[in-house]
C-alpha cells in the first residue's frame, strides 16, 4: 500500500504527497505490541498498511474499536490540538503502518493551503466517523 491511498491524502497533489511521503518511515508491530499510548505527546499518527489495530479510550474495560483496514488512519490526535493521544493503540495481529509526523501536514498546511484544506476535510470525515462507531457501541450495550 502506498502512503497515496491513505484515507486522509485521497485528492492531494503530488507535490504535497512528495513532501508528505519523504518524512514518512514504515514500521512493524509484533501481536500485543503497543504503538502508544493515552496522555502521550501525540507527535506522530500512522496508516494501517496490514493487520489488526485495538484502539481503546478509557479504563481497560472501556471502549474499544478495531481497526484493520489498510488505509485507515490511526492516532489522529497528532492533528488535533493538544497533540495529546486520547486513546491508546496496540496491535491485535502483526500489524505494519506508516508512521507520519505531524510537521509533515504541518508544513503542507502552510505551503500548500490547498491540499492542507482537503486534508483537513478528510480528517473531520475520519473523526466523524469515529465518533458514529463510537455512540453505535454505546447504544449497542445499553441495557434495555
Amino acid at each position: 500500500m502506498q502512503i497515496t491511498e491513505a484515507d486522509l491524502f485521497k485528492g492531494v497533489s503530488q507535490r504535497a504527497m512528495s513532501k508528505i511521503g519523504g518524512e514518512c518511515t514504515d514500521e512493524a508491530f509484533s501481536k500485543g505490541a503497543g504503538i502508544f499510548k493515552a496522555g502521550e505527546e501525540a507527535a506522530y499518527f500512522y496508516v494501517l498498511v496490514d493487520g489488526t489495530v485495538d484502539i481503546s479510550a478509557g479504563t481497560k474495560d472501556s471502549m474499544h474499536f478495531e481497526v484493520s483496514r489498510p488505509g485507515a488512519v490511526i492516532g489522529w490526535s497528532a492533528l488535533v490540538e493538544p497533540f495529546a493521544y486520547t486513546a491508546s493503540a496496540s496491535a491485535m495481529t502483526p500489524a505494519k503502518v506508516i508512521k507520519v509526523p505531524r510537521e509533515a501536514i504541518e508544513h503542507v498546511l502552510k505551503k500548500y493551503p490547498e491540499d492542507g484544506l482537503l486534508i483537513l476535510r478528510h480528517l473531520t470525515g475520519i473523526i466523524a466517523q469515529r465518533l458514529r462507531d463510537a455512540y453505535a457501541n454505546v447504544a449497542s450495550e445499553a441495557p434495555i
